[in-house]
């Protein structure tokens, strides 16, 4: 008897391996560009890179202007410099004094000529160490620019001369009348102001004759008006912040609507990852068109 035998082979089934994940890439540079607020976020963009071209601009001017200020305040404090300036406001003003006391002298001799007095009589208050004293304080008030408790100073010796002048003068007005006293004196007090305009005024154009000759053409309104360099910095930190701070917040837009359409798009093509660049050794599908088509959709 012949018998069949057949044996079964038995196989083991095999599971299925995941699915290989599946890559997609964007270029993020033209759906930023696709995106409507865009053009608001460029136009900040560029009103950015002009605050930051007009403050560099505008510091290298301050800067140049500082260094003019430097240059000119180093020439006043020069020994030289100052004996010049201070002999020639000297110089001035006792031609000033001389003139104003020629004109009092008048005065006196028309009012003592009504009385049949000839009278002697002198105008001259100070002493020339007295007046060159005087002059020196002049300069450091105007030129030189001094401040605080030394000007304070300054300004009271300068007082104290001028009360010393006008107690000297001696004038004999024995038998004028009331009227010729208060003439004479109100000359005098005319006089004496006219005298310290004058000082003033002078000492104030040998200080800009001696900027102009080293400021290198910086104008005085320019070294004057220079601002203060914290709150000037404080000033332009304070814009260029609030305007990136607008940027910030445009852009934060733009990125949040791409990156939910991103995902959206990724849910629909089962895509693990979208990369907004490529990797060498990853293969990605780009799905830069179908993130683009919803954008536009959804913000057009």
């Amino acid at each position: 008897m012949v018998s069949l035998i057949m044996a079964g082979c038995s196989l083991k089934k095999e599971e299925a391996p995941p699915p290989a994940p599946v890559y997609g890439v964007a270029d993020l540079e033209t759906l930023v560009k696709a995106h409507p607020k865009y053009s608001e976020y460029f136009k900040l963009e560029t009103e950015y890179n002009h605050l930051l071209d007009q403050y560099q601009n505008e510091r290298k001017r301050l800067i140049a202007i500082s260094a003019q200020q430097a240059k000119i305040k180093q020439a006043m404090q020069d020994q030289s410099v100052q004996l010049a300036a201070e002999n020639e406001l000297k110089t001035k003003v006792k031609m000033k004094e001389d003139e104003l006391n020629k004109g009092l002298a008048g005065l006196y001799s028309e009012i003592s000529a009504a009385h049949n007095k000839s009278g002697e009589t002198s105008f001259e208050g100070l002493t020339p160490e007295e007046r060159a004293e005087m002059a020196n304080l002049q300069m450091k008030l105007t030129v030189l620019g001094v401040s605080g408790s030394e000007k304070d100073k300054v300004k009271a010796r300068l007082e104290e001369l001028i009360d010393a002048r006008i107690q000297r003068e001696k004038n004999d007005m024995t038998g004028w009348t009331p009227e010729e006293v208060k003439r004479m004196q109100d000359a005098k007090k005319a006089a004496e102001s006219q005298l310290e305009s004058y000082a003033a005024s002078t000492a104030a154009e040998i200080k800009k004759e001696l900027a102009e000759k080293y400021s290198n053409g910086v104008s005085d309104s320019a070294i004057a008006n220079l601002p203060n360099n914290e709150e000037w910095n404080n000033g332009w930190n304070a814009r260029i912040d609030a305007k990136q701070k607008q940027m910030a917040a445009v852009k934060a837009e733009i990125m949040a609507d791409i990156q939910k359409d991103a995902g959206r798009v990724a849910s629909e093509k089962n895509l693990t990852m979208i990369f907004s660049k490529y990797k060498a050794n990853v293969s990605a599908v780009d799905v830069t068109s179908d993130i683009l088509g919803k954008i536009i959709n959804e913000n057009g």
